[in-house]
């Protein structure tokens, strides 16, 4: 896969989220991740959950891989079909099956599977003038639109609700609260700090900086790893000036890590970050970012690796 497309692609999906309220510290059932069921013959206007409909999905084409993720979580892998070429490699899925295009699908290709389901995610039509799946919605194909959540709870609130669509309610109950165990747990270790250390995450290298503010589960996973975003004060996904990041001078650098890249050495080979504390004393890590880009249960990595290297009392630091 091209590295560079990739890196495109997740920012794409990271700045297309609205902010929304934060369910700090764990998974919650509240308004974050905007699932409104909508009439079942709707296409394409919301998440259209089927709660207490006799339909059952056998047939599951999943447009995108945080959906991918959640239903494999939920045990139900074999139940896809088809997916997103980004899908590719997540563990669960049956092997050799079709990879669909992510923001170009073929309509007569994906109707000739004959899926019962697709799950889509508003990133399939981003600069789309109309969403790409809109007719196999029209086709009498049952599709449903997941919004990128922007909070853990919404994550979470996305796995309950793809679990009720998918007639298994209960083993999204037992993901939630397992993911609510873990968080608590990685929680509790981060108020043990005495001192909190500064966090500057960088999620788009120079010269196109992206970082966030409030508004994004990312920076809830700095806060419950004990460490305080740089960028606290801010709201949402924006463009830093690097003057911006010297000036608040972060004790550790996060990054993300794409296959082929070095985004740590292209960092600290900054002339102008030179000065910083975490390029100093050499505290610039890359984080996994299928794992930190992904809004589904497997935000735990990266969140783990996250805590390891802000609260190393606690965890042992990935290198």
């Amino acid at each position: 896969m091209n590295c560079g497309f990739r890196r495109i692609f997740n920012i794409s999906t990271f700045i297309s989220a609205a902010a929304v309220v934060f369910l700090i510290g764990g998974c919650g059932r509240g308004p974050a991740s905007g699932n409104t069921p909508v009439p079942d013959s709707a296409a394409i206007t919301g998440n259209t959950a089927v709660t207490g409909s006799a339909a059952v999905y056998n047939r599951i084409i999943s447009a995108a891989p945080s959906n991918t993720e959640i239903v494999t979580g939920l045990g139900l892998g074999d139940r896809i079909i088809a997916t997103d070429k980004y899908s590719e490699g997540i563990a669960g899925i049956p092997q050799g099956i079709p990879l669909i295009d992510f923001f170009y699908p073929d309509t007569e290709a994906i109707a000739g599977l004959n899926p019962d389901l697709i799950l889509v995610n508003e990133i399939n039509s981003y600069g789309a003038a109309d969403n790409p799946f809109r007719l196999l919605g029209n086709l009498g194909i049952k599709v449903i639109q997941i919004p990128t959540s922007t909070s853990i709870g919404g994550i979470c609130d996305d796995i309950l609700f793809i679990a009720n669509t998918l007639g298994v309610p209960d083993r999204g109950e037992k993901l939630t609260a397992s993911i609510n165990e873990k968080i608590a747990q990685i929680k509790a270790a981060g108020e043990k700090l005495a001192a909190k250390k500064s966090v500057y995450f960088e999620v788009s290298a120079a010269p196109s900086m992206v970082t966030f503010g409030q508004g994004a589960y990312l920076n809830e996973m700095i806060e419950i790893a004990g460490g305080i975003n740089i960028f606290a004060d801010q709201k949402g996904w924006f463009s830093p000036g690097p003057e911006e990041i010297i000036n608040r001078n972060p004790d550790i650098i996060f990054t993300m890590l794409y296959p082929g890249e070095d985004p740590v050495a292209e960092i600290k080979s900054r002339t102008a970050f030179t000065g910083i504390t975490a390029v100093k004393e050499n505290q610039v890590y890359a984080i996994n970012a299928d794992s930190a880009s992904r809004p589904s249960q497997n935000i735990l990595p990266a969140l783990r690796q996250m805590a390891g290297i802000i609260n190393p009392l606690y965890y042992e630091t990935p290198r």
